[in-house]
């Protein structure tokens, strides 16, 4: 335990019953309450436990729009002094020192509804839109790391819609990307498999941000076994296996590299981890063609490297949009 640390949030605690959590009822809970959730965030979570880090950008963001005024909008019936506004910008500002020094474990999150459109851009080379009519998340609701049956249902529809424009129908001429995935049709029998695998793990390496093991390669190929038992043509069965890969949890989840033991010592982030967070933070989407390559080389995580890359994404047009 740190003294020190346990000092300032218990002072931050006793700033936050008694000067912070009644502003918000105040100013805020009207219009990002339970019943009300204007610009798509909400306060509810972050007032049950206002120190998480999760709501660290949402603490933020706050007090951007009441520095600006913009919160209370000027309308508002009440609005707060300007020892008020200074009260709770300096107890957001005390936040930073209260981060502990062990990051704790891994907490798996979903792609963002950008993030999953982007993605899906520079996987097959469609438009972003195709993703529009997936709920919006609403900033600081917390469960970015579930999925409703509901949800998922969105997923395989936007995947369906993905791979109709990806993959030809029996008898049309085949797509550009569709001549890239499969440049020459196999001959039936044994071949078909070896061919399936091996789009498999050409799209997988992309789609899941490192390259995939080979119990889930195995785990795609059965779906491809399935429809071809059933005497579905190859590129209907190459269409369902990659449909698994669009909803599956290692492209719709940022995970870890590998499986961490509970109790484990704090360790590094593994280059293809590195370059998916870099790649997101910075781009909104998926690690690049010069990102795999470093990542896959495990040299992305040296510091004149890692330092190099950041450069080159914070120069690229994608840092900006």
């Amino acid at each position: 335990m740190d003294p020190g640390n346990d000092a300032l949030r218990a002072s931050a605690r006793q700033a936050f019953d008694h000067d912070i959590s009644p502003f918000v009822m105040t100013y805020c809970e009207r219009c990002h309450g339970e019943n009300k959730r204007k610009g798509d965030f909400t306060f509810v979570n972050a007032l049950k436990n206002p120190f998480a880090v999760a709501y660290r950008p949402l603490w933020k963001l706050a007090i951007t729009k009441i520095h600006a005024q913009d919160m209370p909008p000027e309308q508002a019936e009440k609005q707060p002094a300007e020892h008020e506004r200074a009260l709770i910008a300096a107890w957001v500002a005390s936040l930073k020192h209260l981060s502990p020094r062990d990051p704790g474990p891994f907490v798996i999150r979903r792609l963002s509804k950008v993030e999953y459109a982007n993605s899906l851009h520079d996987l097959f080379g469609v438009d972003p839109q195709v993703a529009k009519d997936l709920p919006d998340e609403v900033f600081g609701a917390g469960y970015t790391n579930t999925i409703s049956p509901l949800l998922m249902e969105e997923y395989l529809l936007v995947a369906g819609a993905v791979l109709d424009q990806v993959i030809a129908p029996p008898g049309a001429p085949p797509t550009a990307v569709q001549r890239q995935l499969i440049p020459a049709l196999p001959a039936t029998g044994t071949g078909t498999a070896e061919a399936a695998r091996a789009i498999a793990a050409q799209v997988a390496r992309r789609a899941y941000r490192r390259p995939p093991t080979t119990g889930e390669l195995d785990v795609l190929l059965q779906v491809f076994a399935l429809a071809d038992a059933r005497g579905a043509p190859f590129t209907e069965a190459v269409r369902l296996m990659l449909k698994a890969v669009l909803v599956s949890p290692q492209f719709l989840f940022i995970t870890p590299d590998a499986p961490v033991a509970a109790g484990a010592a704090i360790v590094p982030l593994g280059d293809h981890q590195l370059a998916a967070r870099l790649s997101f933070l910075l781009w909104a989407t998926m690690p690049d063609d010069e990102l795999d390559r470093l990542a896959d080389a495990g040299t992305l995580h040296e510091p004149a490297v890692l330092a190099a890359q950041v450069r080159r994404l914070l120069a690229d047009p994608r840092a900006r949009a």
